[in-house]
C-alpha cells in the first residue's frame, strides 16, 4: 500500500505513541505534515521534544508542532486548550522560526490553555524532578503543578495571562498554595508583560476554529505528545505525565471527538523499547540496576562514551561517533543484561530531546503493545528498526511469567509489572536494511516477527521507519 492509498478518504489523521514516548513521532508528524492543513496539538507541554529540520539544520521544538516549518499559505498550527504552555519557552521557539527565515503568522493558541510560571517550575523542580527514592523523574518543566491548579480549578488560562490586573488576581488566589515559593506579584505580573504582547495575536478561540476547518474539508494532523503508558488515565499510574496522552486525550485537547480520527496511528519502537524516568519496566535490560543507574547524573551520552573509551567528536551542540563501534558491539553480545542494553542504548543514541537523559532500554514488550492496540486503535507505525542492523539476534515479550503461572494481560499497578518476568522469543539479527523501501524486501527473520505482532496484538502494521530521513519509510 502506498501513502496515496493509506490517506485516500482521510481528513483526519492522528500520530500517537503506543508507549513510554520518545518513539520516533516527531519524524512521523513531519511526514504527514506536508499533507495537513492544519497541525495540532492537544496535550502536554514544553517537557515533549521532538526533532524537525529546518532549512537543512536539526532544531528541536519542544511546544510548536512540526507543521511550523513549512510556509505554505493555508497551513495552520494549533497549540489546544488541553495543553500547558510557558510563554517564555513559546517565545523563544517562535524566535527560532523567525531567526531561521520562516513565519510563524500560521501559529494559533488556544485561549484556554493553561500558562506555566516561574513558580511552577520551582516547585516541580524542588519536588518531583529526582528520580531518585522513588521518584517519578519528572522534567521539572512546571508541568505537574501548572496540570494540578488545572484540576484543583485555580489555573490560569492564555487569556487571562494576557490581561495583568486578571493575572494579578488569580497569582494572589494561588500563592497561598505555593508556600515555599517565594511568589512576587507585582514582579511576576510586569515581566510577564513583554510574552503577553507577543502572543496576543495567536491568541484565539481554537475549538471554534478547529470546528470551521473540519467545515471546510480541510486536512487535520493531530500530533500526539509523550506516550499511551504515560497517560494520566491509562498509564503505569503514579509514574505517568500529567496529561492523557492517549487517542482519546489528544483529540479532546484540541476540541474534536476521536470519534473523528479516520487515521488513528500509534508509532511504535522496534525490536527494542524506552522509558525515561522511574517507574516499572517488565522488560529492561539490567532491570532496577538500570532504573537507578539512568536517574543519576553524569551517565549522558558524553560521559557513557567517555567511559567505554569510544572516540567522539563534537558538532555545535551535538555529539558525532560511530554507533558500530566495535566496543559497542561487544557491549551488545554481552551476557550481562545490563551491559546489553547500555550498548544498544549507545548504538540508538537514546538520549533524552529535553533533558539529555539515557533512556532505559528493553526488548518490545507485545503484551504491553496489545493493551495499547485497545485504546490507541490497530494501526501501527515501527520505528527505530534500523538501530540494530547488523546488531546480533533479538527478542520480542508476548508473555509474562507470574506468581500464578504465565499471564498474557497488561496491567498498570506497578506492583504487578515489577514482579513479573518477561518470555521472550528469540529472532535471528538482521544485516543493514536502511536502503529497503518495500516491506516483501525486508530480512525474513523481521517480517516473521511483525506477523508475530500482529497476530498476537491484533493490530496492523501500516508503515516502517528504516532510517531517519523522511524517504526511509515504508508504507505497506
Amino acid at each position: 500500500m502506498g501513502i496515496d492509498k493509506l490517506l485516500d478518504g482521510v481528513q483526519v489523521a492522528s500520530i500517537v505513541c503506543n508507549q513510554w514516548g520518545d518513539t520516533g513521532k516527531g519524524k512521523f508528524s513531519d511526514y504527514f505534515s506536508e499533507w495537513a492543513d492544519v497541525i495540532a496539538r492537544g496535550t502536554g507541554g514544553n517537557n515533549a521534544g521532538h526533532t524537525v529540520v529546518v532549512n537543512g539544520e536539526k532544531r528541536v521544538f519542544h511546544l510548536l508542532p512540526a507543521g511550523i516549518v513549512y510556509d505554505s499559505e493555508g497551513k495552520f498550527n494549533i497549540l489546544g486548550k488541553g495543553m500547558v504552555v510557558n510563554p517564555k519557552v513559546l517565545v523563544q521557539e517562535m524566535d527560532e522560526i523567525i531567526d531561521a527565515g520562516k513565519t510563524i503568522d500560521n501559529l494559533m493558541v488556544s485561549r484556554d490553555a493553561h500558562v506555566i510560571l516561574d513558580y511552577h517550575v520551582g516547585q516541580d523542580k524542588a519536588r518531583y524532578e529526582s528520580q531518585g527514592n522513588g521518584g517519578v523523574g519528572s522534567t521539572g518543566r512546571g508541568i505537574g503543578p501548572c496540570y494540578s491548579d488545572k484540576v484543583g480549578r485555580r489555573g490560569i488560562r492564555m487569556f487571562e495571562f494576557l490581561d495583568k490586573n486578571i493575572l494579578s488576581s488569580k497569582i494572589g488566589k494561588v500563592k497561598d498554595f505555593y508556600p515555599n515559593q517565594k511568589i512576587d506579584i507585582e514582579k511576576i505580573v510586569e515581566e510577564s508583560r513583554p510574552f503577553a504582547r507577543r502572543l496576543f495575536p495567536f491568541v484565539s478561540d481554537t475549538d471554534a476554529e478547529m470546528q470551521t476547518f473540519l467545515k471546510q474539508g480541510k486536512k487535520v494532523l493531530l500530533e500526539g505528545a509523550q506516550g499511551l503508558l504515560l497517560s494520566v488515565e491509562h498509564g503505569t499510574y503514579p509514574y505517568v505525565t500529567s496529561s492523557d496522552c492517549s487517542l482519546n486525550g489528544t483529540a479532546s485537547g484540541v476540541g474534536i471527538s476521536s470519534r473523528r480520527i479516520d487515521l488513528p496511528l500509534g508509532i511504535v519502537k522496534f525490536p527494542f523499547m524506552t522509558r525515561v524516568g522511574g517507574g516499572p519496566f517488565p522488560t529492561e535490560l539490567g532491570g532496577v540496576k538500570s532504573e537507578k543507574y539512568c536517574g543519576e547524573s553524569g551517565h549522558e551520552l558524553e560521559n557513557e562514551l567517555e567511559s567505554n573509551g569510544i572516540y567522539f567528536t563534537r558538532h555545535g551542540e551535538g555529539i558525532k561517533y560511530d554507533s558500530s563501534h566495535p566496543r559497542i558491539l561487544k557491549m551488545i553480545k554481552s551476557e550481562d543484561s545490563f551491559v546489553r542494553g547500555a550498548g544498544m542504548r549507545l548504538a540508538a543514541g537514546e538520549y533524552g530531546a529535553t533533558t539529555g537523559r539515557p533512556r532505559r532500554i528493553g526488548w518490545t514488550d507485545a503484551v504491553a503493545l496489545k493493551y495499547a492496540v485497545g485504546i490507541n486503535g490497530p494501526l501501527m507505525v515501527l520505528t527505530k528498526a534500523d538501530c540494530l542492523s547488523n546488531k546480533g539476534d533479538f527478542e520480542i515479550c508476548y508473555e509474562y511469567a507470574t506468581s500464578m503461572g504465565f499471564s498474557t494481560r497488561f496491567g498498570t499497578d506497578e506492583g504487578f509489572l515489577r514482579s513479573v518476568k518477561p518470555i521472550n522469543k528469540v529472532y535471528e539479527g538482521y544485516g543493514d536494511i536502511g536502503d529497503v523501501r518495500s516491506f516483501d524486501k525486508l530480512p525474513k527473520s523481521f517480517r516473521d516477527a511483525v506477523g508475530d505482532l500482529e497476530k498476537f496484538t491484533g493490530g496492523r502494521v501500516a508503515m516502517v521507519s528504516v532510517g531517519a530521513e523522511r524517504d526511509a519509510t515504508i508504507v505497506r
